[in-house]
C-alpha cells in the first residue's frame, strides 16, 4: 500500500475514532414566550467528548433568536459542568451590538465585555463545583441539574460577570405537554440560598433533559418545540 492511501486510511480511521468518542446528550428547539406571547426560539445542542481532556469535557451550543436579533452562544466545561470556556456574541440584523468571551485560568475566571465601543473586564477567583446558568439560556439548566443536586451552587452569569449562590429543589412528579403529547417530568425550583426567591422553575425528563422552564424575574417561558428522542409514550 502506498504512503498516500496509508495516510488517507489513518485520517479516515482518526476521524472516525474522533466521531465515536463524541455523544449528543441533548439537542432540539425551545419555543421563547414571555406573557403568553411568542418572541423567539432557542436551537442547542449539548454533547459529550472524551477526546478534549481526561476524563471528559462537554460542549453546549445554541442559537437564541429574537426577530432580527441573534445571540450565538458556545460553553466548554470540564467532566464535572465546570466551565473551562465561554462565548456569545449578540447581533441586530447583521451588526454585532456585543460580546461576552470568559476563561478559566485554574481557579481564576478571566471575563471580558464588549458593548459598542465600551470594553469591560474583570478577573475573580471561581469557587470550587461553579456553574454557568446565562439569563434567556434555558439548555445551561441541564448543567444545573446534572452537576448541582444536594448541595449549594455558585452560579456564573458571564455577560455579568456575577456570580449567586443558589440551591436546588425537587418539587415531585409532574407533566409536561410537548405539542400533541403529555411527557411524564419532574418540577425543580432553583432558589437563592440567600433570600429564598425564585430564580428558575424548570421541568425534566427522567435522562435529566430540560422540557419547559421559567425564568421569575424576566417572565421569560421555554418550552420544547418537540418531544426529546427517544422519549417514552404515556
Amino acid at each position: 500500500m502506498s504512503r498516500v492511501a496509508l495516510a488517507l486510511l489513518a485520517s479516515v480511521f482518526a476521524a472516525s475514532t474522533a466521531l465515536a468518542q463524541v455523544a449528543i446528550l441533548d439537542e432540539g428547539t425551545f419555543s421563547h414566550s414571555v406573557a403568553g406571547t411568542r418572541i423567539g426560539r432557542e436551537d442547542f445542542s449539548v454533547r459529550a467528548t472524551r477526546a478534549a481532556a481526561p476524563g471528559g469535557s462537554f460542549v453546549a451550543q445554541a442559537n437564541v433568536l429574537e426577530g432580527e436579533n441573534r445571540r450565538t452562544i458556545v460553553l466548554n466545561t470540564d467532566s464535572v459542568g465546570g466551565p473551562t470556556r465561554f462565548q456569545l456574541e449578540a447581533r441586530e440584523a447583521t451588526r454585532i451590538v456585543s460580546s461576552v468571551v470568559g476563561e478559566r485560568d485554574r481557579a481564576t475566571w478571566l471575563g471580558r465585555v464588549v458593548s459598542g465601543e465600551r470594553e469591560t473586564g474583570r478577573e475573580f477567583r471561581l469557587a470550587e463545583g461553579t456553574l454557568i446558568a446565562e439569563p434567556g439560556v434555558a439548555h445551561h439548566l441541564w448543567f444545573v441539574l446534572r452537576f448541582g443536586r444536594d448541595r449549594p451552587v455558585v452560579l456564573l452569569t458571564p455577560s455579568a460577570s456575577a456570580v449567586d449562590t443558589v440551591l436546588l429543589r425537587g418539587m415531585g412528579q409532574d407533566s409536561v405537554q410537548v405539542g400533541a403529547r403529555i411527557l411524564p417530568a419532574r418540577r425543580w425550583e432553583l432558589r437563592g440560598l440567600s433570600d429564598g426567591a425564585l430564580r428558575w422553575e424548570f421541568w425534566a425528563d427522567a435522562s435529566g433533559r430540560i422540557l419547559r422552564a421559567r425564568h421569575q424575574e424576566s417572565g421569560l417561558e421555554a418550552l420544547r418545540d418537540d418531544p426529546p428522542a427517544e422519549t417514552p409514550l404515556r
